[in-house]
């Protein structure tokens, strides 16, 4: 199970005699706040549930997750050994209860573009298309990425769809400030790609190893879908211009008229639509 590093209720301890916070859950590497480091404890193979390591990452005998504000330098050798220098305080906090505690500004949460799971009736999204749906979906183009042989490179190609004065300079520097922000979590590397999509789940189908993600900003629709295995493409970014697709959407019947003559009609203007029926009331 991994939880959200602000909203977990954590156990207060004392860690190398400074203050932070434990719990028996892996937390959510994206959800760390600039400025705070989360480690993992490993517990030994007699006692999995009692940590005598720290280190930046546990698979087997995880024993727990620390927040903490202070930097905790780990050896080159991967771990440090806790020894005596671990205490739990007897006592459960927030995030925000433990700042407020210890004197440590409550940190804003930054994140411009926030990325959600895509949901299932979005699926289509986030694959090639027809032109003609593209026009319609107001699609600009995507962004292809990949992190290199070694996965911590980061590789892009832009490919255009759809009307190319889409492409504004406005949507160019949005899009250059989202893939910026995103570069810091979900598209740092390979390894924390497969973690965030690990935590966030956005499967698009069953066991298709694929995870969508959608990122919404006032004109603009991003959807992020992401292949974490080594040797492909790893990312493709789709565009969306929601103007271009409110443009293009068929406007709503708000209702029918039944004339005297056997013939409907349907109207979309509400000002029309009254009007009408006060003028067919007499007759039908």
């Amino acid at each position: 199970m991994r939880v959200n590093a602000r909203k977990e209720e954590y156990e207060h301890i004392e860690l190398f005699g400074k203050p932070a916070l434990f719990t028996s859950a892996r937390i959510q590497t994206n959800s760390v706040p600039d400025g705070w480091y989360c480690y993992d404890l490993r517990g030994s193979d007699d006692e999995p549930g009692e940590p005598v390591t720290i280190e930046p990452y546990v698979v087997i005998n995880h024993a727990g997750s620390v927040l903490t504000h202070e930097k905790i330098n780990i050896p080159g050798e991967g771990f440090l050994r806790l020894g005596n220098s671990l205490d739990f305080l007897d006592e459960h906090l927030t995030f925000q209860a433990f700042c407020e505690e210890h004197d440590i500004p409550y940190p804003a949460d930054n994140q411009t573009f926030k990325l959600r799971p895509a949901s299932v009736s979005e699926a289509g999204l986030f694959y090639a298309m027809t032109p003609e749906k593209d026009a319609e979906l107001g699609c600009i183009g995507h962004v292809r990425m990949d992190f290199g042989h070694g996965g911590k490179e980061f590789w892009h190609t832009w490919w255009p769809r759809g009307d190319e004065a889409l492409n504004s300079p406005e949507f160019k520097v949005e899009l250059n400030g989202v893939v910026d922000e995103f570069r810091k979590t979900v598209l740092k590397d390979l390894p924390s790609m497969s973690n965030y999509c690990y935590d966030n789940g956005g499967e698009l189908s069953k066991n298709s190893g694929q995870y969508g993600y959608v990122a919404e900003t006032e004109n603009y629709r991003y959807c992020l879908r992401c292949n974490p295995k080594p040797g492909d493409y790893q990312a493709y970014l789709t565009c969306f211009d929601k103007r271009q697709q409110e443009l293009r959407q068929e406007p709503h019947v708000i209702g029918k008229v039944n004339f005297a003559s056997g013939e409907t009609l349907a109207y979309t203007d509400p000002a029309i639509f009254l009007q009408v029926i006060r003028d067919e009331l007499p007759y039908k």
